[in-house]
């Protein structure tokens, strides 16, 4: 994989490496994935009863319901929260976007608390079957993000990376 990869390159990788398959050999179906600079984050085990137990229930009791495959942990944005992301809606579906993909020239309208009051925590949720099947039909999509960057040394770098 790509490092820094960003979460996109976890999928695959999961998948490759066979843990994916052990684990759900073993009878798991969610997986908890964190950011290594969140040191706040935290298992959940509400989050976790809810995915588990409500989901399946209300799934049960309405056919028409569909289980959630993905769960982004998300908090009020605050001015401290410049660097990670939010989530818009855009072509008619909500995704997430990164510092790394805002134009210079609206990065005050993107680190706004009040234009963007959401932040991605980098707390997700993800269902395994559903990682299994999107790699099977080979169809994950993820866009590549060009974080530009410069080293202590001074010298610029592009980092490629795939966001969740």
């Amino acid at each position: 994989g790509w490092y820094p990869p960003g979460h996109g390159d976890f999928y695959r990788c999961f998948y490759r490496s066979g843990l994916l398959e052990q684990l759900m050999d073993e009878g798991r179906e969610w997986i908890f994935l964190s950011n290594m600079d969140n040191l706040g984050a935290t298992v959940d085990l509400k989050i976790l009863n809810f995915l588990v137990n409500q989901c399946r229930d209300q799934n049960q009791n309405d056919t028409a319901a569909e289980m959630p495959e993905f769960l982004m942990e998300v908090t009020d944005k605050t001015r401290a929260d410049i660097k990670g992301g939010t989530l818009i809606h855009y072509e008619d579906k909500l995704r997430l976007l990164e510092a790394a993909q805002v134009p210079r020239d609206h990065m005050d309208e993107f680190v706004s608390v009040r234009k963007f009051k959401i932040f991605n925590t980098n707390n997700l949720w993800i269902n395994m079957a559903a990682v299994r099947r999107l790699i099977d039909e080979d169809a994950l999509r993820m866009e590549i993000i060009v974080n530009t960057k410069t080293l202590d040394s001074g010298m610029n770098v592009v980092q490629l990376e795939e966001a969740a």
